[in-house]
């Protein structure tokens, strides 16, 4: 319909006619952008070469803030590449020796335990940068992790935490990121006037520094009289340990790491210090004892319950039998369903299971190369008890194993008793530097006494391999289901309540075999785990020895407090300044234009964006 057949009132009506002609080509012209690039582009964070990458100038005021902390680091193992400027082959030598040293990667800011051989000390490897921050802050007090966390939440860069670097879910290291360094900031104070502390069932209370290991703290508590619940590896720190939910050699009578915390002292996602208990900040005290680490803020400092000085018994043991053997699997299993009874009554400890030890220990006679062999620990003041349980299961063992094919040796010694926090300061740190995947599920006493046949069918599938090993931990029982829980609650695994034995199943491949590292990791996620998973389907895993891309995630490491913990993570980190995998929240994002096997721990190559329109809120 033209003007001229519209009324009288012609100027006004073709006016109107062409405005709205007008209105409609802007219309048409203001969506082309989401037209020819679909909906609003979500916010990714930003990567080298992007145009909202921090300027050089800016990375300089962040290191004039820190005063000179801020270090853009080299690969340690470049020093190894014949080609590169930093070749020395004499640094190279002692790079190499220290490669498989805990305490070694935990004083290198830049590197980590488990960095998916990002950079080997080999002339042969590859190496370049891709699975290390590109800047670290060496923190020393809280000012300076609030000054490197400040700087993430503005500009959007990446940000992870790394403590020791003990991490085998590979959180504490990242390409395109700023890392923030808390190894340096030490300190453990002994409160003993801490009215708190009595409240709970302790006798004092023990402040402890982000950077402080577990050899520090129990060096101190040893001093003071005291026992604190803690790993058993000396170079383990107290943050991720502790956030993961931390098990202990004596979890067993005080419960876990998070049921002794009384306070935290960290820096939230826009960088102010907080302090947070029952009474202040509530949610995110509950979302940090269990909740996992580099998720919701970083901690710079965490005090707990501390407990009598507590003498223990060491209880060495080791059960032989034929390699490979129907015997083999009668004993492993008996020992399994025996489990339970031994935790009730005060034992706990260490165990290691595998068809053939000649990989593992070096065990060359075929008629003993089958075996179950550990370390319990047995409290003062339930040893004779403990003790009893364990020379009742031996005699029975013994008398059980007649029926069997081949015969079981017996051989166990215990150790003069010995202070907890003596014992554990002495302890070593693990080795590193490997290619390794773990996988793990706990265990409840259903599972490892309902049905023997449906037991020894699974342990079986955990270890189709003879070499393979599986590692327990009798770190639960009635001290962790019957824990007193500062506040009521924590966001730890509910399954933990329930658990009887923690146990992993560790795999390793040849570096740089990627096609070995894909049929390893998938066979012990798909098979070897799924075996225990339907064992206990109502269980779950502890997150920090875990498997990385375990398949529901939520449910096994928080079960049914992963919806509330999803809600604190967005109230308190609400642009997602604080992300890894896999962490609470971390599905909101994705990694774009990934490559890789099995996740690429720690690496998480290509850009993060959030899987919404939703843009920063900064």
């Amino acid at each position: 319909m033209g003007c001229q057949q519209l009324s009288r009132n012609i100027p006004y009506t073709c006016l109107t006619l062409v405005m709205f002609n007008l209105l409609g080509v802007f219309a048409v012209a203001l969506a082309l952008p989401e037209i020819i690039l679909g909906a609003p582009q979500p916010y990714c964070k930003p990567i080298p070469g992007s145009s909202d990458w921090p300027a050089p100038s800016e990375w300089q005021k962040l290191n004039d803030t820190l005063q000179g902390r801020l270090v853009a680091p080299v690969p340690p193992g470049e020093v190894c590449q014949t080609s590169s400027a930093s070749f020395s082959n004499e640094t190279c030598g002692y790079v190499l020796s220290q490669w498989t040293n805990s305490t070694w990667h935990a004083s290198n800011g830049f590197t980590s335990g488990y960095n998916d051989v990002t950079c080997l000390p080999d002339s042969r490897a590859p190496c370049s940068a891709d699975g290390y921050p590109a800047y670290f802050v060496n923190a020393t007090e809280a000012a300076h992790v609030q000054a490197g966390v400040e700087f993430a939440h503005r500009t959007g860069i990446r940000l992870i935490v790394k403590g020791t670097g003990h991490d085998y879910q590979g959180r504490s290291a990242a390409r395109d990121a700023i890392s923030i360094y808390t190894h340096n900031m030490k300190g453990v104070q002994v409160n003993q006037e801490d009215e708190r502390a009595t409240k709970y069932g302790g006798v004092a209370s023990i402040k402890i520094a982000a950077g402080s290991v577990m050899k520090d703290i129990y060096g101190v508590a040893a001093m003071n009289n005291l026992t604190v619940v803690g790993g058993a590896d000396a170079n383990v720190g107290i943050g991720g340990w502790l956030t993961g939910g931390g098990h202990s050699p004596i979890s067993s009578k005080y419960g876990l790491g998070v049921d002794q915390v009384l306070e935290i002292e960290a820096v939230i996602a826009n960088g102010t210090l907080v302090t947070v208990n029952e009474h202040h900040n509530p949610d995110l005290f509950w979302a940090l004892r269990g909740g996992g680490g580099s998720t919701f803020a970083v901690i710079t400092s965490v005090t707990m319950l501390a407990f009598p000085s507590l003498p223990v018994i060491t209880y060495e043991f080791a059960y032989n039998t034929t390699v490979n053997s129907n015997t083999y699997w009668d004993l492993v299993t008996y020992f399994h369903t025996q489990l339970p009874n031994l935790s009730d009554h005060g034992v706990m400890g260490y165990y290691w299971a595998t068809p053939d030890a000649s990989a593992a220990i070096g065990e060359t006679d075929p008629a003993i190369q089958a075996k179950v062999f550990g370390a319990w620990f047995l409290p003062g003041d339930t040893f004779e008890d403990a003790h009893a349980t364990l020379e009742e299961f031996e005699k029975n063992l013994k008398s059980k194993s007649q029926d069997w094919e081949d015969e079981v040796r017996i051989s166990s010694l215990a150790a003069p008793p010995l202070d907890i926090s003596t014992l554990l300061s002495l302890f070593s740190g693990g080795t590193v530097g490997s290619e390794v995947r773990l996988g793990s599920w706990l265990l409840g006493r259903e599972a490892l006494t309902n049905d023997t046949e449906t037991l020894k069918t699974a342990l079986q599938k955990t270890n189709t391999i003879p070499q393979d090993i599986l590692l327990g931990h009798v770190v639960a029982g009635n001290g962790v289901k019957n824990a007193t829980i500062v506040g009521g609650s924590n966001s730890v695994l509910p399954a933990w309540r329930n658990a009887i034995t923690h146990v992993v199943l560790p795999r390793s491949w040849a570096p740089l075999n990627v096609t070995q590292k894909e049929e390893m990791t998938t066979y012990l996620r798909d098979v070897e785990v799924e075996a225990l998973r339907q064992l206990d389907p109502e269980s779950g895993a502890y997150m920090n020895e875990a498997d990385p891309t375990e398949p529901n995630w939520q449910k096994a490491f928080w079960g049914n407090n992963y919806e509330r913990l999803l809600e604190v993570k967005n109230e308190w980190d609400p642009d997602g300044v604080f992300w890894c995998k896999p962490c609470v929240g971390h599905e909101q994002w994705t990694v774009q234009s990934n490559y890789g096997i099995e996740g690429a721990i720690g690496q998480t190559p290509g850009r993060i964006c959030r899987n919404d329109d939703s843009r920063r809120r900064v």
